[in-house]
């Protein structure tokens, strides 16, 4: 195992962890901004998208990486289908990829069938659009983003707003019992989350380049077919990582019950699994691969697909409460969500 290996894993674990200590999911952030009015949680996700760009654009500049492709769909109507179908598929699933994760890290076994949805989208999109002429993946160029003058002036702006970020947390925690205790806190603050996922997704990018697990399981999926390359070992490794974090934040916290799915359950986590993963085939990846690897690159095309993937979630929220009745409150204050 290289050095540069288990780096990755440990970071990727401590972004699992952190990412099931606050609950992070698109899912939620919209349904707090329809049920509360408020967007604490969005705004977490715009502050991990700031960590990673401050942390990758620094990487990338001290040490003249050369960084591995991100992906996007072209035609461009074809990722914003793909974003918007995604979304539909995570209301329906009732969480988003990180979430599904996170469920299944507290022991909920149905998201399992969630998971089993995704792959089978992900096939199921990888076999027809490999027949589909007209639809490919270009690669975003990303590597002269740095190489202006203006993107040293960037990261000087970007460190001074990550500094007083740091210092603001570091005061928010003042009453905990050191160090260890904030780590270890039961429930994070979204912005220490944030910072945790932006600071780690903002490292992994700048060697890995699109790292995460939704973009893995879709190019697994695609290689099953010979309708791509098959990923490096290593991302294998990583989402392992990914839910070795979350399942022992889940026991530390003493949150793991293992719940068997209710029949009735069963339909929307498979259809909601297969949306997801249909959707992610034409992103490509999920909303963790647009927040933390395509968005960063500053690209107009990923603001636009994850704009349809909120679209999607909010539609259909809107749809069930429609047909359900009231929809369970999020919600959030003290940078906190409940």
């Amino acid at each position: 195992m290289t050095l540069h290996l288990l780096l990755a894993l440990m970071l990727v674990a401590g972004m699992g962890f952190a990412a099931h200590r606050a609950s992070l999911c698109t899912v939620r952030a919209v349904m707090e901004v329809m049920t509360s009015g408020t967007a604490y949680m969005l705004f977490s996700f715009a502050k991990a998208m700031l960590w990673t760009v401050t942390i990758s654009g620094s990487l990338i500049v001290l040490f003249s990486i050369d960084l591995q492709p991100v992906y996007g769909r072209l035609p461009f109507w074809a990722a914003l289908l793909g974003g918007f179908v995604f979304g539909i598929g995570a209301a329906v699933n009732g969480g988003c990829s990180f979430s599904t994760l996170q469920r299944l890290a507290d022991g909920e076994l149905g998201m399992l069938v969630s998971l089993a949805g995704m792959v089978l989208g992900f096939l199921g999109m990888s076999y027809w659009l490999a027949e589909l002429p007209g639809v490919s993946l270009q690669p975003i160029n990303t590597g002269r983003l740095w190489q202006h003058s203006w993107g040293s002036g960037l990261l000087v702006l970007l460190w001074l707003w990550a500094t007083w970020e740091l210092i603001r947390l570091w005061r928010a925690h003042a009453g905990d019992s050191g160090l260890l205790g904030r780590l270890l806190a039961d429930r994070y603050r979204l912005s220490s989350a944030a910072a945790v996922l932006g600071i780690g997704g903002g490292t992994l990018y700048a060697v890995q380049g699109a790292w995460t697990y939704t973009n893995f399981l879709r190019g697994e999926a695609a290689s099953w077919l010979n309708a791509g390359p098959t990923p490096a070992a290593g991302q294998a490794f990583l989402l392992v990582a990914l839910i070795v974090g979350m399942l022992f934040s889940s026991w530390h916290r003493g949150a793991f019950r293992v719940r068997r799915p209710k029949l009735g359950d069963l339909p929307p986590r498979l259809i909601g699994g297969l949306l997801m993963g249909i959707g992610g085939t034409l992103v490509p990846g999920g909303n963790d691969t647009l927040l933390l690897a395509a968005i960063p690159t500053f690209s107009a095309h990923a603001v636009a697909v994850f704009a349809a993937l909120l679209a999607g979630v909010a539609g259909t929220l809107a749809i069930m409460r429609w047909r359900m009745g009231a929809m369970a409150p999020v919600a959030c204050s003290g940078d906190r969500c409940q």
